[in-house]
């Protein structure tokens, strides 16, 4: 990856996200190319993305909020 290009990853280390820090890429004078060829494995990257079905629905919510403070 080049520099100024971050991988967010969740605790068991799947990919999530990609950050780009502008800043950094201005400051740092990268320009717009070469930022491309860093993400030159974006497609495989968005592939290998496992897909983890939601479980919250409105059910679940209300019992992690029961099990924050309970109902008197």
């Amino acid at each position: 990856m080049t520099a100024g290009i971050s991988m967010i990853t969740d605790d068991k280390g799947n990919n999530k996200a990609l950050i780009i820090d502008l800043l950094y890429l201005k400051k740092a004078n990268i320009k717009a190319e070469e930022v491309l060829k860093g993400l030159a494995n974006l497609q495989e990257l968005i592939d290998n993305t496992l897909e983890k079905p939601q479980q919250n629905t409105w059910d679940t919510a209300k019992e992690k909020l029961n099990k924050i403070k309970p109902e008197n």
